[in-house]
């Protein structure tokens, strides 16, 4: 049986290869709907359903591909490295368009990662690069 979870993760079959390139307007959108959600619980963990992701993208996105980029987004800021490009808790546009669109690879669920699935020296270059034009 079908799940609305099932559209949102995709198949099996759906779990390797690349992460599709996407709006980074529907990056921003989703950010904003997590850190929205997230400011309602400070310090807690919560869940967000995906009619939630849904709604906060266009109705032509890969929903599941914004929420692979933008994760990644979360956790880079957790890390730091976006600490030059995030003002008041949210990156700059550059970070959103870079994110949206670096060659990424489909991370599978139950494998632990010891590095991102992009190429984070790329990342940081081509974030620098947009912001200094």
């Amino acid at each position: 049986m079908a799940t609305s979870l099932d559209h949102f993760w995709g198949s099996p079959d759906q779990d390797s290869g690349s992460v599709p390139p996407v709006e980074p307007a529907d990056l921003r959108s989703v950010w904003t709907m997590q850190n929205d959600i997230q400011a309602l619980r400070p310090g807690e963990q919560i869940g967000i359903s995906a009619d939630s992701y849904k709604r906060a993208c266009g109705p032509e996105a890969d929903v599941r591909a914004v929420y692979e980029r933008v994760s990644l987004l979360w956790l880079l800021r957790e890390s730091e490295i976006l600490a030059t490009w995030v003002h008041d808790g949210v990156p700059d546009d550059a970070v959103f368009d870079v994110a949206a669109t670096i060659p990424m690879s489909r991370m599978q669920r139950g494998v632990v990662y010891k590095e991102p699935p992009f190429d984070i020296d790329e990342f940081i270059k081509q974030v620098e690069k947009r912001t200094q034009s």
